[in-house]
């Protein structure tokens, strides 16, 4: 007993291996669109830093600027300290300010980037291209 069709099956099976690559570059694309959107902006950097950093086939990186993680978890109140036997000088209305430490009051957390994720998979057709995938390697 033979089995018919088998080099067709052959065919598409390995054909579905080669999906994930096409399918999360689209999805890296749709996730750097809707994080740009959702994030908060204050001076725009923060907005023009997402990027696909790369695809394999196993996951895509999509990366920004450190403070992102920041924006999305929100810091908890901190103290910040001079390194070493140094001061902080910086400026605050109009006048300058010397110290050694200072109290970061914090901020509340504005999540974006999983928000932003589900709706760039949501956003993906994904069985569309397995289909059209499959039906191509017959």
């Amino acid at each position: 007993m033979s089995l018919k069709g088998g080099p067709a099956l052959k065919r598409r099976l390995n054909a579905i291996k080669t999906v994930w690559k096409p399918i999360a570059r689209k999805w890296g694309r749709a996730d750097v669109l809707e994080m740009r959107r959702r994030v908060p902006v204050r001076t725009g950097r923060l907005r023009k830093s997402f990027k696909v950093t790369s695809v394999t086939g196993k996951k895509v990186r999509v990366s920004g600027h450190f403070t992102a993680y920041f924006v999305d978890a929100g810091p908890k109140p901190h103290i910040i300290k001079a390194r070493g036997q140094g001061e902080m000088i910086f400026r605050a209305k109009g006048k300058t300010i010397f110290t050694r430490k200072v109290n970061h009051r914090g901020y509340r957390a504005r999540p974006f980037r999983a928000i932003a994720a589900h709706e760039a998979m949501r956003q993906t057709p994904q069985a569309a291209e397995v289909i059209k995938l499959w039906n191509d390697a017959a």
